[in-house]
Order: structure tokens, then C-alpha cells, then sequence
């Protein structure tokens, strides 16, 4: 078992592995507002096809000629259960948002926290503490504030499937958690490549124009490879609802960018919010660091 200066100095590696890539991944506001027609089966469509492409491209530097073994040997549950969640949560996200309002897509994902720390109990053992539940209590506080004026349109349909897409992302999760001892990014390349091969019998036609392909490209690379790169390391530090609950300062992040890039003021309501939401990350760190005993020092 790791000393405790060892847990802790892991934790702390793990919390700033998931937090940069939740800024990362929060920066898909900004690339969506720069396109010219941001279709949503479009854009995940290139994105993720471009996403599959530069974690292949990183994996073929790390292994060189051992990259297809690397598919080859990784246990065919963790195959199928990253893969799996990747490609239905990246699917029917773009669904959710075209069937309900933003705000309600983000309203019920932001559960996912709720449904790691029950998937992480029944598979992995992993028993969530207090702090880490009053943390999720705060953050879906801090959720609704932002979007409190924008809940009720859409359909129930839409409502449904985001809480899917929820469960989609806390069994991701969880799924690298209780395969972490594995390299899982082949099953992330997978993933992408599932999302490419639904679009096109989802959306419209992908035809897009090149000045928002580079844009979308782009986007698969620097919002959703790179990041996705560094939350698959995270998991092997970071319990899974602590993961999720960190991934919510996305929505802090990302009217942050907007705000920034294209000048987009965020709502008196959004600061709220995302104080909120910033607190319970703060208090969820916090709570873990002090939940490891203080090693003793030895009398002299």
C-alpha cells in the first residue's frame, strides 16, 4: 500500500490532471461560436473523428510498432465498457441538446457525480464520504442558480436522454477507475470512432465548409483528445465522483472563454452559480486531503 505522502502527493497529481482538462474541454463554447454553421452532427462527426486520429498518432509515439498489440491485449469488459460509454455519451448528448433546452441538458448531467458514487460502490468498492455528497449537493445548488430561468423548455424525451447521457459519462468514469492499471486510450480511440460511425446515420449531411472543418478539427484535438488524454491518467488517482464533481467547472470555464474570446458577458446568475459550483470542488479536495490521516513524526 502507497504511504501516505505518496496518496497524497498522487491525489494532488490526479485533482490537477482532471482540472486541466476540464478547462480544456470547457473550451468548446468558444470553438462553436467561431464556427459559421455549427451543426451540432457535424461538428461530432469531424470532432471525433479528428479526436481518434491524434490519440492513434499519440499512442503510435508512445508504443511505435507495439501500438496494435496495445488494442490487441487490453482486456475486451474494459474495451467494451470505455468504448461503449464514450461513443453513447458523446451520441446522445447532441440528441439531448436537440430535443431540450441547454439548461436542462446541463441540469441533469450535472447528476453524473450522483450516479459514479453509486456505479463506483456496486463495481469498483469505492465508497464516496460525506464531504464528497454535501460537495455534490452544492454544486446542482450552484447548477440550477445558472440555468433556474432557462428550465422547462424542450421535451420529456430530451430530458431523458441527457440523464442518460449522465450515466454515460459517470460509467465512463468509473469503467477507468476499475481498469486504471490499464493503458485504456485505445478504447477512447474506439469510442471516437463508434460517434464517427453514428452520425451519419443521426444527422444530415456532413458536407461542411473548410474554414469550419480546420475550426472543427481543431477542436477534436486540442477540447477532446488532449484532455481526454490527461481524465484517463486522472483515473488512476481520483475517485470517480470526485472526478465527475471536478468535470462540473466546465460550466464555470466555459462562459468564462466565451466571455473572454468572443465577448459574451456571462449573467449575473452564471457568477452565482459557478461560485457555488468552485466552493464544492474546493470543499470535495479539501475534505479528501484531510479524510488521510497525518503521518506522525517520529520523536527525537
Amino acid at each position: 500500500m502507497p504511504s501516505l505522502p505518496t496518496q497524497r502527493r498522487d491525489y494532488l497529481k490526479g485533482f490537477l490532471l482532471v482540472f486541466a482538462s476540464t478547462v480544456l474541454f470547457s473550451l468548446s463554447g468558444v470553438f462553436v461560436r467561431l464556427l459559421t454553421a455549427p451543426d451540432p452532427w457535424r461538428i461530432s462527426f469531424y470532432r471525433a473523428g479528428s479526436m481518434s486520429i491524434a490519440v492513434l498518432a499519440f499512442l503510435v509515439t508512445l508504443y511505435g510498432r507495439q501500438t496494435w498489440h496495445r488494442f490487441a491485449a487490453l482486456d475486451r469488459r474494459a474495451l467494451l465498457a470505455v468504448s461503449l460509454f464514450f461513443a453513447l455519451g458523446s451520441t446522445l448528448y447532441i440528441l439531448a441538446v436537440s430535443r431540450t433546452s441547454v439548461a436542462n441538458v446541463s441540469c441533469l448531467t450535472a447528476t453524473a457525480p450522483v450516479f459514479a458514487a453509486v456505479l463506483a460502490w456496486l463495481l469498483v468498492g469505492e465508497r464516496s464520504s460525506g464531504g464528497a455528497w454535501v460537495a455534490t449537493g452544492v454544486a446542482l445548488l450552484g447548477i440550477y442558480v445558472i440555468f433556474r430561468d432557462q428550465i422547462g423548455a424542450g421535451d420529456q424525451f430530451g430530458n431523458i436522454v441527457a440523464l442518460v447521457v449522465a450515466f454515460s459519462f459517470a460509467g465512463q468514469t468509473v469503467s477507468l477507475r476499475k481498469y486504471r492499471s490499464a493503458d485504456l486510450l485505445p478504447a477512447i480511440c474506439i469510442g471516437g470512432l463508434m460517434v464517427c460511425a453514428a452520425m451519419p446515420l443521426l444527422g444530415d449531411k456532413l458536407a461542411v465548409d473548410l474554414h469550419d472543418l480546420l475550426l472543427i478539427l481543431a477542436m477534436g484535438v486540442v477540447q477532446l483528445a488532449v484532455p481526454i488524454v490527461l481524465y484517463v491518467r486522472a483515473a488512476r488517482y481520483v475517485p470517480a465522483m470526485s472526478m465527475t464533481l471536478i468535470s462540473l467547472l466546465d460550466v464555470v470555464f466555459n462562459p468564462l472563454w466565451a466571455w473572454l474570446g468572443v465577448g459574451e458577458v456571462p449573467s449575473s446568475s452564471a457568477v452565482m452559480g459557478g461560485g457555488f459550483i468552485v466552493a464544492a470542488v474546493i470543499l470535495v479536495v479539501t475534505w479528501r486531503q484531510r479524510a488521510l490521516p497525518t503521518p506522525r513524526v517520529a520523536d527525537s
